[in-house]
């Protein structure tokens, strides 16, 4: 009698108390959640999101993740549930890739010819090579290599790896962003300069076009940055 009213009691404490412990979603609690949705699409997963960051807890039905970029570099999870919101975090496809196997053969480019840094690479300058190679990081996607500047000089025949190539960034240097400076109830727009490259969320410097204060901001998206991190 004692052992069923002691079940009973714990049963009902869980049921109590258990949801509390799940009211927000944190960003760990994000990051696993899209990880798993890109390796369910057959996607190399490699984000970061501040484990600090919080939102409303949301069921697995009411969230709806989208692929913003069609090349899953921009991923961006809603929620439609009673406390609605949205995410977008960055992908970074050129993240090192080790291969498992010992034997695994690749398809991989090099060029046809030595280039110098800044070389904007067309598919005239490209050859392809197979590699078998157990711990190196090769390109076997052309596409990541066409229209992508060298970032050092380069000779024929060698494959060509991510290191070697300019990273696709959210806001380039000296591109016109918009600063957003949220004060209390007031939201404050002004037009700013980027002074060097910035993915999602990265901290970066850019320049008041009005004031010429030089500020730190953030990364959130294309055409926009926004004075602190936590109002995003």
């Amino acid at each position: 009698m004692h052992s069923k009213l002691r079940y009973i009691i714990f049963s009902f404490i869980i049921f109590s108390f258990g949801p509390c412990l799940s009211k927000t979603l944190s960003g760990k609690d994000l990051e696993l959640i899209i990880t798993k949705w890109l390796e369910e699409k057959g996607q190399y997963s490699n984000i970061e999101i501040l484990d600090g960051l919080k939102y409303p807890y949301c069921s697995d039905s009411d969230l709806i993740i989208n692929d913003i970029s069609t090349e899953f570099k921009l991923i961006k999870i809603n929620c439609v549930g009673k406390n609605p919101w949205q995410f977008i975090v960055r992908n970074k496809k050129n993240a090192r890739k080790i291969s498992k196997s010992h034997s695994s053969l690749f398809k991989t480019f090099a060029l046809k010819e030595n280039l110098r840094s800044g070389t904007v690479i067309k598919a005239d300058d490209l050859i392809e090579l197979d590699k078998k190679s157990k711990n190196s990081v090769f390109i076997t996607n052309k596409s990541d290599i066409l229209g992508k500047k060298l970032k050092r000089h380069m000779n024929k025949g060698i494959a060509i790896q991510f290191n070697d190539i300019e990273e696709d960034w959210l806001i380039e240097k000296n591109s016109i962003v918009t600063i957003i400076n949220n004060k209390s109830n007031i939201t404050i727009k002004e037009a700013g300069i980027a002074l060097e490259n910035a993915n999602f969320m990265d901290r970066l410097i850019v320049k008041n076009v009005k004031s010429g204060k030089i500020l730190q901001v953030y990364a959130e998206n294309e055409k926009k940055v926004i004075m602190h991190a936590k109002q995003f």
